[in-house]
């Protein structure tokens, strides 16, 4: 538990990301829950959404069936009949038109519910109308008439009460009584009296109503036009207006109630839940979560009379505007009924208003939608609400646009059979500005259109709990793999791998988009930014900080290249130590005792700055680590805390050098200060593997290396006195020298033995560095004639050995190997070794 608990609470870039993931991964199933709502998460979903449609189009183009034109009320048109809106006569005519021209279906993105008052008869019409509102006759006033029926009812009960009363009534009260009752009878008389006045009345405006419509009969074209609706009423769909609840304060409460039982027979089926999408079996509701309107403005009663299908054709546009979705259906109380959209999909697919069918999630009231459902030919995706995603299909007149005044001349008959023609208008300043994902301003005929088209095509946007539990899935995948990939990626990789991921989610999100699935863009966006912002600032705060600690610790004594490159790759310098193969030098100063003794204390502190300086310089030069001064001497090595394949040849190289600067060195020495001693070093150099690392305390450590090859490069640094060199390498040095620069010729050195060091029985081949690069001329004889004198010492041919090396003596003069060999020839001449010698000369001294 407590391990669990440390997991949770110690801070890491991998967990900081993780949990940043997860965070996001649970607001987005609050979001799907409807617990809660980010409104910039929202705008920037409904950003992104606007940005797929545009990218769509622009790639692929604007493809539809062709199925869906517009009758569009335009320049032209206005220019023929006049401002619109036009005399209903003019409606009446383009219905007829277009049934006549072979049109399947007939939708209006109109409302016809305002009277029509214009025209010869507009003051009698005016009159009418006036009439219709203070008429006694009219259903809104019959209800006073219809109090008279209470007010007689209530008299008669307290007439009846008071007869009761008589028989308790106390002589002295009786005329009280009396009074009382025939109060109560010269009332009820009244009532009677001006009930029946009233009745008269109403018979009266009721016939002169009927007059009234008697001499503007036949002249009224609001008629006209329910006459020519009447005709056509399977195929056109007028359209409404749904009503909140303060615009229905202008409608008196009985003509709402008279207007529903007016479109009764307009109302789609109600909602129904189902086991399965085909089922016959099925559990009918009252209420859902359908959107809800106070009521609806209907058209005119002419209009109605003859009317079939009605569709209302409400807007819904997001918070910033835009229409991204419809509702398909819409409930008043109990009663459902189709939108402008809806009515024409199912006339086009030969339903009636009952086919169309709301189909909820659940089978309990107040249950939310899943689907609204075509008589079994469309099934169409919906939210919860009944709200449709618009997969809008291109910009402005993707869908044929023809002028009424073309239509009304019958010059595209051809064009218009067999199509499902929406009516609106299109002319500037006629219609109401709709803002879409793919236009700023454009007629909302348009988006009826799109939505028709998506219905009978089955071009849906689709969601639903498959792609809800899809989008949760990737959310916490996508915490798991964003957070493990910004804590492992290096901090200056990391916003290309951002960029990346970026164009990963978009491009994935742009697929399912095409394929018709409307999948969330934003929240992994958002999550990919945060986590960006969060791992990054974690990790330049860390990092900068143990890189402030590491360069502290290793300034002074790495080259800063190398620092660099160790601070980029921290992981390299492992705490605690490391094996690998490196290569270590040892450098010491030659009977520095000596020198130290003829030297003042500050003389000699200046000469070993004077000296240690170039020699540190060139260490680090050569990407070697310097791992510490002892005394006089100098100890690096090549190949950590950053690898490189070139370690043994950076450490030969900074031997060379060394010598080239300490000869630089003495010359000015000579001139400067003549007074000091000659001096000479030696350098020892070894390779192989040997541990690395931070070797000490937690309080007080030491970046060093450690092992026997690092034992034997310091005994072959004190070897160079004996055998009269500068500089000695092992033959691993030599082989790893060579590999590392891909040169076997990359150095001349000289093989000068091969020894057995105390403690170990593995022979040790001694090599003399020389140069860089082939050997000159003047050397070679040296070179080859020790080689032969070696060869016949190895062979116990010590006598002729011993030959060869005086030889080379006195042609090279002051040859320390040479002069070690036949010193060494003479010994094995006197006490010759014992049978089955291997020529390994063994060390008797470290």
């Amino acid at each position: 538990m407590r391990r669990l608990r440390g997991w949770f609470t110690r801070i890491t870039a991998f967990r900081i990301g993780l949990f940043t993931g997860l965070a996001f991964a649970a607001l987005h199933v609050l979001q799907l829950a409807g617990r809660t709502d980010v409104p910039v998460l929202t705008r920037m979903e409904g950003a992104l959404t606007d940005l797929h449609f545009l990218q769509r189009v622009k790639l692929l183009g604007s493809e539809h069936s062709g199925q869906v034109v517009l009758a569009a009320v335009d320049e032209a048109a206005i220019a023929k009949f006049g401002r619109f809106p036009w005399d209903r006569r003019v409606i009446a005519a383009l219905i007829d038109k277009l049934d006549a021209a072979g049109a399947k279906a007939i939708g209006f993105d109109m409302s016809f519910s305002d009277e029509d008052l214009g025209g010869q008869f507009a003051g009698a019409k005016r009159y009418r109308k006036r009439f219709e509102d203070i008429s006694l006759a009219a259903p809104r006033n019959r209800a006073a008439i219809e109090r008279f029926d209470e007010a007689e009812s209530q008299i008669a009960g307290a007439a009846s009460a008071l007869q009761l009363l008589n028989r308790k009534v106390k002589a002295d009260a009786e005329p009280i009584y009396q009074t009382a009752k025939g109060r109560l009878a010269d009332g009820a008389q009244k009532l009677t009296a001006s009930r029946e006045t009233f009745d008269g009345l109403v018979k009266q405006h009721e016939a002169y109503g009927a007059e009234l419509d008697q001499d503007l009969g036949g002249l009224d074209p609001d008629s006209v036009m329910g006459e020519s609706v009447a005709r056509c009423a399977a195929k056109v769909v007028i359209g409404v207006v749904m009503l909140t609840e303060p615009e229905m304060r202008d409608l008196h409460p009985q003509d709402a109630e008279e207007v529903a039982r007016q479109m009764t027979a307009m109302q789609i089926h109600q909602p129904e839940w189902r086991v399965r999408a085909d089922s016959p079996i099925s559990t009918p509701l009252k209420l859902t979560w359908a959107k809800q309107y106070a009521g609806l403005r209907p058209p005119l009663a002419p209009i109605l009379k003859g009317t079939k299908w009605i569709g209302y054709f409400n807007n819904l546009p997001d918070f910033d505007g835009v229409i991204r979705h419809t509702a398909l259906t819409m409930r008043v109380g109990e009663r459902y009924y189709p939108s402008l959209d809806a009515s024409l999909a199912a006339v086009a697919l030969g339903l009636g208003p009952q086919d169309i069918i709301p189909i909820t999630q659940t089978p309990e009231e107040g249950a939310l939608l899943e689907s609204i459902d075509f008589g079994g030919k469309v099934r169409v995706p919906v939210d919860g609400r009944g709200l449709m995603t618009i997969n809008y299909l291109g910009k402005d007149r993707t869908f044929e646009n023809y002028s009424v005044a073309d239509i009304m001349d019958g010059r595209k008959d051809a064009e218009l059979r067999g199509k499902i023609v929406l009516v609106g208008a299109t002319a500037q300043g006629t219609f109401d500005q709709r803002i879409t994902p793919l236009n700023k301003i454009t007629s909302g005929v348009e988006t009826h259109a799109n939505v028709v088209e998506n219905i009978l095509s089955g071009r849906f946007l689709r969601r639903g709990l498959g792609v809800d539990l899809a989008e949760v899935a990737l959310a916490l995948l996508a915490a798991l793999g964003f957070a493990f990939l910004f804590a492992r990626v290096k901090v200056r990789h990391a916003l290309p791998v951002l960029a990346v991921c970026v164009v990963s989610v978009w491009t994935a999100s742009s697929v399912a988009f095409w394929a018709g699935y409307e999948v969330f863009a934003a929240l992994p966006l958002a999550e990919l930014g945060s986590m960006f912002v969060l791992v990054t600032v974690y990790r330049y705060a860390t990092e900068e900080r143990d890189k402030r600690q590491l360069r502290k610790a290793f300034q002074l004594y790495l080259n800063p290249e190398v620092m660099e490159e160790m601070l980029e790759h921290p992981e390299n310098l492992q705490l605690g130590g490391r094996e690998d193969e490196l290569t270590v030098l040892f450098s010491d100063i030659r009977g520095f005792t000596g020198i130290s003794e003829k030297l003042e204390a500050t003389a000699l502190v200046h000469l070993l700055n004077e000296y240690l300086s170039p020699m540190t310089e060139i260490v680090l030069r050569k990407r070697g680590t310097l791992d510490k001064y002892i005394g006089d001497a100098v100890m690096a090595f090549f190949g950590a805390p950053v690898q490189t394949a070139a370690h043994a040849a950076n450490g030969c190289d900074a031997a060379l050098e060394m010598i080239e600067t300490l000869q630089r060195m003495r010359e000015k020495w000579r001139i400067e200060e003549p007074a000091l001693p000659q001096i000479e070093i030696g350098i020892g150099i070894n390779s192989g593997p040997m541990v690395v690392g931070n070797m000490g305390s937690s309080q007080r450590f030491n970046y060093t290396v450690m092992g026997d090859n690092v034992n034997l490069a310091s005994r072959l640094e004190g070897l160079t006195k004996e055998y009269g060199t500068h500089i000695l390498v092992t033959e691993q040095t030599l082989i790893a020298a060579r590999k590392g620069l891909n040169d076997e010729g990359a150095y001349t050195v000289r093989e000068l033995d091969a020894v057995r060091v105390m403690g170990k029985e593995e022979p040790v081949r001694l090599f003399e560095l020389r140069r860089r690069g082939p050997a000159t001329t003047e050397e070679m004889p040296l070179l080859d004639g020790y080689a032969r004198a070696l060869a016949l010492y190895r062979a116990r041919q010590f006598a002729d050995a011993r030959l060869l090396f005086e030889s080379l003596l006195k042609r090279f003069a002051g040859d320390g190997p040479s002069a070690l060999m036949l010193a060494r020839c003479d010994r094995m001449l006197s006490a010759p070794p014992a049978t089955g010698w291997d020529g390994v000369f063994r060390m008797e001294h470290k």
